[in-house]
C-alpha cells in the first residue's frame, strides 16, 4: 500500500479536506499545525531526492551532545532490543538539524523524507512533526503514523523534548525517531529522559564556558587597570601579578607566579605582617630605597580570609606616587578661570604690565608681581599660567598670610607619619609636591616668616624638598610667581625680607598698576561689572550717567579694583531704576543709595538703612559674610544691626556667627 494511504480516512485525512474534529480527541498543538497547513495549502511535502548539506554553523553546547550519541543510542537499544530501527535527532534553536545518529537503513529512510543533516525540521519543511510542536510549545511532544502530513513519515514516531540550560535558555530540542511499532509512552519517556540527560551536560557546559570566560575577562581586566595588583597566599608565593604590577616591580610576572614573594625582592615586603595580623591598610605611602629599586608607592594591602578568620591570601594593589600626585593634583589644585583676555582696561600702563607678563609667561623662570591690594595680581598670576606651557599642569595659590605660622612648613613641604601630634596618619605631601609639573602662587610673600624664607630659598635652588620629619629630599619641578603689595626693597631694609630670595624670585618682576594710576580704564570696568551683577541679580541691563562715571574718576579707589567691583555690585543691589545716577565716595557724608530724594524723604534713616541691608541680605540669599562685604562693614557689626532691627535671617549653615 502507498505511504499516502496510510493517511487514507484517519482523522487527518478527514480536516484536511474540510471536516470538523471531535473536541478533545486530539492534542491541540498537532491539531494547530494541521490548521496551519491547511490554511496555506501546505499538505504535499517531497524533498528532492539528492541532498547536499551546508556547513553547518560550530555549536559547542550541542557539539558536546552529539558526541555522546553513540553512548545514548547503547542504552536505549538495551530497552528497545538491539535490532530495532531508531535514530536520535539533535536540533538547534532554529530547528536545523545538527545530527542524525543511528541505524543506517534507518537514516537513509529519514534521509527521504527529508530527516537529514543541515535540512530543517520546522513543519513548512516536513510538515507537522513533534521536533518542531516542542519548540513552539517549550514541552514536550510525540507524533505518530497518520499525525504526520508528509508520506516519508506515516510509519514512524517521533517523541521530541527541548533542550534547556541555564536560566532555561533553550538551545535546541532532542527527539528519538523509530517505527510506528514502538509505543508513544515509552518512546516519550525515553526522550524526556535523554532531553533531561542532555540539559544537565548543556548546563555543566555553559557553567565551565562561563568560568572560563569570567576568568578571560578578570584577567583582562587586570591587565588592563593601570595600578599594580599581585595576589601572595599564606606560603608567601605569587598567585597573581599584572602586568603594571611587573613594570613597576621590575619584575616578570609570567616568571614570578609560584615564587615567594620575599624572594623576588631585595627589600622586606611590608605585606608579610597582614598574614599574622589579619590588618591590612588602605593607601598607605611607601618608599623603599633598596640596592635595586628607588621606589615611591602609594599602597594598599587588603587579607582574604577563610570562614574561621584565618588570613589565606593577600591582594596587594599599588600605584606610583608620581600618578597619584596628578590626580590629587587635578582635585585639589586651584581652578584657573582667568586668561590675559579677562583683563579690562587700554591705559598705557596696564597693557605695559599685560605684555610683559606675556612675554614671561613663555619661559620658566620665577616672576614676582608688584601691586596695592586689589589691583588683580592673582588674575595675572592664572592668566601667565593659562598661556605658559603648563598650563595643563596643576596651579596652586597659597597665601602666606592666611596661614597660622605654626602650620606654613608643613603646608607648603608636607611632612611624614608621626612627625608632630596631630598630623594625619601615612604623612602628607606638601603644596610645593601638590604643584610639582605646574605653577605655585605665593601671595603675600612677605608674611612669610624669616626661618621659613631660608627654607624656601632652598627649595628654590636645589629644585627638591623635604618633608617634616624626613631625610630624604623629592625632587620638584615648580614654577613660583610670587606677589606682593609691599615694597620688598624697604621690607630686606628692616631685615623683615631675605635679600637673597628677593634676587631668587625677582628674576621677572611685573609691576601692576593702581586703579588711581589707570582711571582712563574706569568707564570699561564700570560698564563689566553692572552688567555681571544685573544679571547675576535678575534685573534688566544697567547703565551709568556721566556725572557718576565723573565721580568714580575723582575718587582715589584705595581697595582698587576690587573696592570698585564691590561698589558696583552694592548700587545694582540697591537700585530701583536701571541706570546709576550717582556716586557719592565711601565716607561720604551723604547718602549712598541711587534712590531718588523724594523717596528718602518718606523714610528715616533707620528706616532706610533696615532696608538696605533687608534688600543685601536676600540678594546674597542670607550669606551674611558675603552681605557684610558689599555693605563695606565687619560681620559682627551686621549682626548687631540685624538684630536691632530685629530682621529675620533665613540661615542655610553655610554662614553662621562664630
Amino acid at each position: 500500500m502507498p505511504a499516502q494511504d496510510a493517511f487514507a480516512d484517519t482523522p487527518r485525512d478527514r480536516f484536511l479536506k474540510g471536516e470538523d474534529l471531535p473536541a478533545g480527541c486530539l492534542d491541540e498543538a498537532v491539531l494547530s499545525s494541521w490548521r496551519r497547513l491547511r490554511d496555506r495549502a501546505s499538505t504535499e511535502f517531497d524533498p528532492p531526492a539528492e541532498h547536499h548539506p551546508a556547513d553547518l554553523p560550530a555549536n559547542r553546547l550541542l557539539g558536546s551532545i552529539a558526541a555522546t550519541g553513540a553512548l545514548i543510542l547503547g542504552s536505549i537499544r538495551l530497552i528497545l532490543g538491539r535490532d530495532h530501527p531508531i535514530a536520535i535527532v539533535l536540533v538547534d534553536s532554529d530547528l536545523v538539524i545538527h545530527s542524525v545518529t543511528g541505524d543506517r537503513r534507518f537514516i537513509e529512510r529519514l534521509d527521504m523524507a527529508g530527516m537529514d543533516e543541515g535540512r530543517s525540521a520546522v513543519e513548512d519543511a516536513i510538515g507537522t512533526n513533534a521536533i518542531d510542536l516542542c519548540l513552539r510549545e517549550r514541552r514536550p511532544m510525540v507524533t505518530y503514523g497518520w499525525q504526520h502530513v508528509s508520506a516519508g513519515l506515516a510509519n514512524t514516531t517521533i517523541a521530541a523534548a527541548p533542550l534547556f540550560g541555564l536560566n532555561t535558555a533553550l538551545h535546541g530540542a532532542i527527539a528519538l525517531v523509530s517505527d510506528a511499532s514502538v509505543g508513544t509512552d515509552t518512546l516519550s519517556g525515553l526522550a524526556l529522559l535523554c532531553a533531561e540527560s542532555a540539559s544537565a551536560q548543556l548546563s555543566a557546559v555553559e557553567t565551565s564556558g562561563n568560568l572560563d570566560r569570567m576568568l578571560v575577562e578578570q584577567r583582562a581586566i587586570i591587565d588592563s587597570i593601570s595600578d599594580g595588583l599581585l595576589v601572595v597566599d599564606e606560603d608567601g608565593r605569587v598567585r597573581h601579578m599584572n602586568a603594571p604590577a611587573g613594570r613597576i616591580l621590575t619584575l616578570n610576572p609570567q616568571q614570578s607566579v609560584g615564587r615567594r614573594f620575599a624572594e623576588l625582592l631585595d627589600f622586606e615586603p611590608i605585606i608579610a605582617p597582614i598574614f599574622r595580623t589579619g590588618i591590612g591598610y588602605y593607601d598607605r605611602e611607601l618608599i623603599v630605597d633598596s640596592g635595586q629599586r628607588h621606589l615611591h608607592l602609594i599602597d594598599t594591602a587588603i587579607p582574604i580570609k577563610d570562614p574561621q578568620g584565618k588570613v589565606q591570601s593577600v591582594v596587594n594593589t599599588f600605584r606610583e606616587f608620581n600618578r597619584a600626585k596628578r590626580i590629587a593634583q587635578q582635585i585639589a589644585g586651584s581652578p584657573v578661570r582667568y586668561t590675559f583676555d579677562d583683563i579690562i582696561g587700554t591705559s598705557e600702563c596696564l597693557r605695559h604690565a599685560i605684555g610683559d607678563a606675556r612675554k614671561a609667561a613663555l619661559g620658566t623662570a620665577n616672576i614676582l608681581l608688584n601691586g596695592p591690594s586689589g589691583s588683580g595680581k592673582e588674575v595675572f598670576a592664572q592668566a601667565i599660567h593659562a598661556h605658559g606651557d603648563r598650563r595643563d599642569a596643576p596651579f596652586i595659590a597659597v597665601n602666606c598670610a592666611a596661614l597660622p605660622r605654626e602650620l606654613i612648613e608643613s603646608e607648603l613641604f608636607g611632612y611624614v607619619a608621626g612627625s608632630f601630634t596631630g598630623a594625619q596618619k601615612g604623612g602628607r605631601p606638601g603644596k610645593f609636591e601638590m604643584a610639582s609639573g605646574g605653577t605655585i602662587f605665593l601671595d603675600e610673600i612677605t608674611e612669610m616668616p624669616l626661618d621659613l624664607q631660608a627654607k624656601l630659598l632652598r627649595v628654590l635652588q636645589e629644585r627638591e624638598v623635604t618633608r617634616i620629619g624626613a631625610t630624604r629630599p623629592i625632587p620638584v619641578d615648580v614654577r613660583v610667581i610670587a606677589a606682593s603689595n609691599r615694597n620688598l626693597k624697604d621690607a630686606i631694609a628692616r631685615r623683615e625680607f631675605r635679600d637673597d630670595l628677593y634676587y631668587r624670585l625677582h628674576v621677572v618682576s611685573i609691576a601692576i598698576p593702581a586703579l588711581k594710576d589707570r582711571k582712563s580704564d574706569i568707564p570699561m570696568l564700570a560698564t563689566h561689572f553692572l552688567r555681571k551683577y544685573a544679571a547675576n541679580a535678575g534685573k534688566s541691563v544697567f547703565t551709568i550717567s556721566e556725572g557718576a562715571l565723573r565721580s568714580m574718576a575723582e575718587y582715589e579707589w584705595p581697595g582698587n579694583v576690587r573696592e570698585l567691583e564691590n561698589t558696583l555690585e552694592r548700587l545694582v543691589v540697591l537700585s530701583e531704576g536701571t541706570e546709576i545716577q550717582h556716586f557719592d565716595p565711601p565716607g561720604d557724608a551723604r547718602t549712598q543709595t541711587p534712590a531718588p530724594a523724594a523717596s528718602l524723604a518718606l523714610k528715616s534713616l533707620r528706616e532706610h538703612e533696615r532696608d538696605i541691608i533687608t534688600a543685601t541680605l536676600s540678594h546674597v540669599d542670607h550669606n551674611v559674610t558675603k552681605a557684610a562685604e558689599i555693605l563695606g562693614i565687619a560681620r559682627p557689626t551686621l549682626y548687631s544691626k540685624i538684630r536691632e532691627y530685629g530682621i529675620a535671617l533665613r540661615r542655610s549653615g553655610a554662614d553662621r556667627p562664630s
